[in-house]
């Protein structure tokens, strides 16, 4: 019986074992694949959750960005001037630089240059005074309500006055492009 028991037990041994195996292959491994892609699932839900409550911050502070842009667009489209207004703020850049005591020598409107929204009104001012009446004259010309550049500005002392100067002024005005 001592062989018969061993044979028997042996095979008691054999087959639970191969339960065993047959278990983890069967049941516990794949449940545990399944379990731990769940898992991933659920933790890259996590962040998705997490970045959404940042994006909420961001979305109204590039909300509120956009409305100010807006804002600023709208003023400026309000006081851009349109094609009728161009001569006459011609005459208001020339009357500031005979209000600064600037006398103009040249004043010279160029040939627009018109994009897709907007168009650039270039304009060449020569003229002479001192350098204070100069600095009057820019400083009355960004008071205007319209937005002008000074592209470019050529200054050289007369000869005649150490205290008088020669000035080339190249001017841009913005205005809406129909």
């Amino acid at each position: 019986m001592t062989t018969a028991f061993r044979h028997s037990s042996w095979l008691v041994t054999a087959s639970l074992a191969a339960i065993a195996v047959a278990y983890l292959t069967f049941v516990w491994m794949p449940g545990r694949r399944a379990i731990q892609a769940m898992q991933r699932q659920v933790e890259v839900q996590h962040q998705f959750v997490d970045k959404s409550t940042g994006l909420q911050a961001s979305l109204m502070a590039v909300q509120q960005e956009l409305e100010r842009t807006e804002s600023v667009a709208a003023r400026w489209e309000r006081l851009a001037p349109r094609e009728k207004d161009i001569p006459s703020l011609y005459g208001k850049i020339s009357a500031l630089a005979k209000d600064a005591g600037l006398t103009v020598s040249k004043f010279d409107p160029q040939p627009w240059v018109g994009y897709e929204q907007i168009r650039e009104i270039p304009v060449s001012i020569h003229g002479s005074g001192s350098f204070a009446q100069l600095y009057d004259f820019l400083r009355r010309v960004e008071g205007l309500p319209v937005a002008i550049w000074v592209k470019s500005m050529k200054i050289e002392k007369t000869a005649a006055s150490a205290k008088d100067i020669q000035s080339e002024l190249e001017l841009v005005v913005f205005s809406n492009n129909p």
